[in-house]
């Protein structure tokens, strides 16, 4: 499997008290907002208002100039058990595709996953004049959900049933829900999403790359090195030895659970190692 983020990637965005806050937490927490405001919004009767504003329909978001709409239609969602629980479902399985795939591809993933019914629904208005007012955020929950079932497949939950046939199942129960209620539409963006993102994991795997733009290949960017003076008080660093015996996952998850500096000197060193070769492998296939 030839799927590899560098160390840089692999990060969290940032911490707060401790625990890591990585992409998909900010979207998580972002939604969350989005379904009380929703809940807000209804309460108050100013529903309609709020679609107005954040809900995508071709005709008043792109030729009637209100670009954000592209975006803000997934924070628009009511909220329920369903929702609830599919908020969990996308958080858990958004970190660990944003931690096993890096930052610049879960954003290239979550962005693609976004334009999906943007670009179907405005080919169905300029094809055959089909309108009409798109919101939720269903799409993206079991877009990473999908992915995440992709990674692991054989991961089991609740002692039973492998993600495979968990995200199979899902699959199922969600089209019948929609053709019951003749959702073509919903229906279709489900297919289309859940397609696109087993697709591109698969493609990751495989070793190829979509095409970087500016956000992506900021993130990218390696951090600059700076030489600075050794001190003299120091005495001479000890050879560093290659330590085969040490495993980088798990350093990782104690990185992103105590820091940083929770390191010692022999597993620094072979963090140092394992990135150093990766540099390496991305320099290769430049």
């Amino acid at each position: 499997m030839t799927l590899l983020s560098s160390f840089n990637e692999d990060r969290p965005v940032t911490y707060f008290r401790g625990y890591p806050i990585y992409y998909a937490t900010i979207l998580t927490i972002t939604y969350a907002i989005g379904i009380l405001a929703t809940f807000i919004a209804k309460a108050s009767g100013s529903l309609e208002w709020l679609i107005s504003w954040l809900a995508f329909e071709p005709t008043r978001s792109i030729l009637g100039g209100r670009i954000w709409q592209i975006i803000t239609y997934t924070l628009i969602d009511s909220p329920s058990f369903f929702t609830v629980i599919g908020l969990l479902f996308l958080y858990v399985s958004a970190v660990e595709v944003e931690r096993y795939i890096g930052k610049a591809r879960f954003l290239t993933l979550y962005g693609i996953m976004i334009l999906i019914p943007v670009v179907t629904l405005s080919f169905l208005l300029f094809a055959v004049d089909y309108r009409v007012t798109y919101f939720g955020q269903r799409g993206i929950a079991i877009g990473f959900f999908i992915a995440f079932c992709t990674l692991y497949p054989g991961i089991q939950w609740g002692g039973f049933f492998t993600a495979k046939w968990v995200a199979i199942v899902s699959l199922i129960v969600a089209s019948l829900a929609d053709l019951s209620s003749a959702a073509w539409v919903p229906l279709a963006e489900l297919w289309m999403t859940s397609a696109f993102s087993f697709g591109y994991i698969r493609f990751l795997q495989r070793g190829g790359e979509l095409p970087s733009f500016w956000l992506t290949k900021s993130l990218r960017r390696r951090p600059k090195l700076r030489v600075v003076p050794r001190p003299r008080s120091r005495p001479p660093p000890a050879e560093v030895k290659e330590n085969p015996t040490i495993e980088i996952d798990p350093l990782l998850d104690k990185i992103s659970k105590q820091g940083l500096e929770s390191l010692t000197l022999e597993e620094r060193n072979a963090l140092e190692q394992a990135r150093e070769k990766l540099i390496e492998k991305d320099k290769k296939r430049e």
